[in-house]
């Protein structure tokens, strides 16, 4: 099982329940779905395993980077927007992206990008639970920063105790203020939101 196959229980499930609240914008699990589809099509010139910086704030466009990656099999890599030159440098000689996408090259998700079709078609169906998923760094408050492997079963394990601890369905509403490039707010707040189906 992926994280793809959880998503799911809300990206197709759910399609047209409503899923997030965005600068005064709803969105769909549908729409959710369809726009990763479309930022899938712009990344797949990529292979599964390659490595993805993302150095964005938060915004529903590193939503569907992220969503992307995992659909497509590629490591997705947050990296600190507040990093400065030698932070990035570093991060970027250990990670060795195949892409490095900001706010200046953010790939086009519009809906003139071809859509796959028919959901899920145009992705690596060899991915498992063991597929690395991101490439998260520490904060390196105590020397260099260490990048740390989270395969999906890594991720869902977690979102899944979280899921049952703290009870979320997809009746509650979900305020994500922390920034998604820390593994808080990607590891358990869009995971949880996701596979709940709760309002975001």
């Amino acid at each position: 099982m992926t994280l793809r196959d959880l998503f799911n229980l809300s990206l197709i499930n759910r399609r047209d329940q409503i899923a997030l609240e965005w600068k005064g914008e709803e969105y769909t699990f549908g729409d959710i779905d369809e726009r990763s589809d479309r930022m899938a099509a712009a990344l797949a010139h990529l292979t599964p395993g390659d490595r993805v910086c993302v150095q964005l704030a938060n915004g529903i466009e590193l939503i569907d980077i992220y969503l992307a990656c995992v659909k497509l099999g590629l490591i997705f890599v947050p990296v600190n927007i507040l990093y400065r030159d030698r932070e990035v440098a570093h991060i970027v000689a250990d990670a060795d992206p195949k892409l490095f996408i900001t706010t200046q090259n953010l790939p086009s998700s519009s809906p003139t990008e071809p859509r796959p079709s028919g959901s899920g078609q145009m992705f690596p169906t060899h991915l498992d639970g063991d597929t690395p998923a991101a490439l998260v760094y520490t904060t390196g408050t105590t020397g260099t920063s260490k990048g740390a492997i989270l395969t999906h079963n890594n991720f869902a394990a977690n979102a899944l105790n979280l899921l049952t601890c703290w009870q979320i369905t997809d009746q509650d509403r979900f305020l994500l203020a922390l920034p998604l490039f820390h593994v808080h707010a990607l590891g358990n707040g869009l995971q949880c939101w996701l596979i709940s189906g709760c309002r975001m």
